[in-house]
């Protein structure tokens, strides 16, 4: 036998008691009594002043009586002027619980309150009244303290809406941003798909796509004179220019404003690859959206393959490449773990890269030979032997990407980024990795490709580059591999030209530093290793007596009609045909290692950490403590 209980109106069970004697007004009209519900009601809020006074018997009776849930013909709903069964209902029920559920039942036996769904014929469920979700509320110690989420996205809504929104160029600037997008970027990397040419579905969209495409084109030098973010406004630098539209673009995110969750993925991932942390506490953010597009990705089903009748298939391929080539970068560029595994992939990958445009099928084929030596430095496949990668030769990619029309700038970016992955496509063991020569089979390889990206970004095609951040990652591992060669060579020679190459790839990401947080964090210890081979050279130069050797070397290092630099202020980049310790003048002395010589308070293992294990994927997540060191 089933016996309900009764229970209150925030539904704790009440003890079963009787009431002792009726109301004297009952009593005397001999009829039953149902005033104990109003005096239950009114009772709550002076049951404290009540058990002060004075009281009847009758009265101590009604106050110990267990109070019955007022029907809806109760006094207080008749009272309610204007209303009808759908106010009521609004009104004093607020949470529905539907017939399914077993809390349903006990709560329509239990609570005389409740209300039932009159909708459809026979109900879908019962209203519980506000006032007990009130009362519940109220009666919870955290009610007043605990944290909502929603609370927080409502206060930013007003913010985005006056503050974020307004984040963009000005119409003749944004077109000139919005042409370098379509034609340097766009082709390599089309993450916002069709959403560049189609109407916007709202403002929300409109916006941040401009930001997105005014972001993105910031670096490129043709954009210098269009970075404004009033129509009125002073021009601003890279930098402050693109932390504005970085720090608008995320709060609209955490605004929670987006309700297409496709384009909410293209976003995360645009700003994932575009956006430039500011300091050393950001410096995993990148990562940190890389890893909320994939999970996006995974809710949305977009790696389970679809039928090519679909309407949306391409575009959903395209849309799937990009993450999966964004995942793979970021485990290259922050030392992360990938996030998109092929065994949970539905589509076949080579099909998908072959249905793309022959740009981005191209970089789509380089960042496959990335995939692959990834595989040399995750942990479990460390290796005690040389392996060595072979990689296809980059003009036959082009040839089988058909990319060979493409556009001179944008084929010489994904060069550069060829190149990057063959510096990296090697790995020595552990005990040789403190020398200058890496594996004999790819000396000539490491060597050339770093040659190949200082020349493609400093002289070749300076200016006309798809600055994409591949860009300053190939030239900091360039500027990682020469300063190998003049950290650990044994000729003076090769030390010279290490250091001459050294000093090229320092003003290149000098150049990139006012955008790119890697450069700028490569910049400011490559500086002070400078800074300290002057002085240590000096010093050996006094010490030996070769400062007569130096001044006679020095004027044969500048061309006979180059004025001298001026001013003792200028950067020692400024002047690349500057000497700086200049290592001539002591190849008198082959066995004089130079870095032994630094001062000891210089903390040139920390430097050694930073640059050489830039060639390593491992310690390529410490960015954030390298600019906390040296920025």
């Amino acid at each position: 036998m089933v016996r309900f209980v009764e229970s209150d109106s925030i539904g704790l069970p009440l003890k079963r008691k009787q009431v002792a004697q009726a109301c004297a007004r009952c009593r005397r009209r001999k009829k039953r009594c149902f005033h104990n519900c109003d005096d239950r009601a009114n009772g709550n809020s002076n049951s404290a002043r009540d058990t002060t006074r004075p009281t009847s018997r009758d009265e101590q009776v009604t106050s110990r009586t267990p109070v019955d849930h007022p029907t809806p013909s109760s006094p207080r709903f008749e009272s309610l002027p204007g209303s009808n069964a759908s106010q009521t209902r609004e009104e004093h029920a607020s949470r529905f619980v539907g017939d399914l559920s077993p809390e349903a039942i006990l709560m329509e036996a239990t609570s005389l309150c409740s209300t039932r769904d009159v909708s459809v014929r026979g109900g879908l469920g019962i209203w519980q009244p506000r006032a007990a979700l009130q009362l519940a509320r109220s009666n919870s110690a955290l009610a007043a303290t605990f944290p909502s989420r929603h609370a927080v996205q409502d206060m930013l809504k007003a913010y985005v809406w006056s503050r974020c929104l307004s984040c963009c160029p000005p119409p003749s600037d944004y077109a000139v941003l919005r042409r370098i997008y379509l034609e340097k970027l766009d082709p390599v990397f089309p993450i916002l798909g069709g959403h560049l040419l189609s109407s916007p579905k709202d403002e929300i969209e409109e916006k941040v796509v401009q930001q997105i495409v005014s972001l993105a084109a910031a670096p490129d030098p043709e954009a210098t004179r269009h970075l404004r973010l009033n129509p009125d406004g002073a021009l601003l630098s890279r930098h402050d220019f693109c932390t504005s539209l970085s720090n608008s673009i995320q709060t609209i995110i955490d605004a929670g404003l987006f309700t297409d969750r496709t384009f909410l993925t293209r976003t995360l991932a645009a700003l994932s690859l575009y956006m430039q942390p500011s300091c050393p506490d950001e410096a995993d953010i990148p990562a940190l959206l890389n890893g909320r597009a994939v999970h996006q990705m995974h809710t949305l089903g977009l790696q389970m393959a679809s039928e090519d009748s679909h309407t949306n298939s391409q575009a959903t391929r395209t849309l799937f490449c990009c993450l999966w080539a964004l995942d793979r970068i970021n485990g290259a560029f922050y030392g992360r773990a990938c996030l998109i595994h092929e065994r949970d992939v539905g589509w076949n990958l080579s099909e998908c890269i072959a249905a793309q445009a022959p740009p981005f099928r191209l970089f789509l084929m380089i960042v496959g030979l990335l995939d692959k030596v990834i595989g040399l430095y995750r942990p479990g496949n460390r290796q005690e032997l040389d392996i060595v990668i072979e990689l296809p030769i980059f003009e036959q990619m082009i040839l089988d990407a058909g990319a060979a029309r493409v556009s001179s700038g944008c084929l010489a970016s994904l060069e550069i980024f060829y190149h990057s992955v063959a510096i990296l496509s090697s790995q020595s063991p552990s005990e040789n990795r403190s020398t200058a020569l890496p594996a004999p089979a790819t000396n000539s390889r490491r060597s050339l490709a770093a040659d190949r990206i200082t020349s493609i970004v400093g002289q070749e095609y300076l200016g006309q580059l798809s600055y994409l951040p591949i860009i300053p990652y190939g030239v900091s591992l360039s500027l990682s591999v020469s300063y190998r060669k003049m950290r650990h060579s044994n000729v003076p020679m090769f030390r010279s030209r290490g250091k001459q190459a050294f000093i090229a790839n320092t003003s290149l990401l000098k150049s990139l530093d006012d955008t790119f947080w890697t450069a700028k964090t490569m910049v400011a210890m490559a500086e002070q290793v400078l800074q300290e081979m002057d002085k240590a050279v000096a010093s050996i130069t006094q010490e030996t007596g070769l400062a007569d050797a130096s001044k006679r070397v020095e004027p044969t290092s500048r061309g006979h009609d180059e004025p001298p630099p001026s001013g003792t202020g200028d950067s020692m980049l400024d002047d690349p045909n500057r000497s700086i310790g200049d290592l001539s003048g002591l190849e008198a002395i082959p066995d004089l290692n130079i870095f032994d010589h630094f001062d000891p308070t210089f903390d040139l293992g920390a430097v050694d950490t930073a640059l050489e294990g830039n060639l390593d994927f491992g310690t390529s997540s410490n960015w954030f403590d390298w600019q906390q060191l040296w920025g």
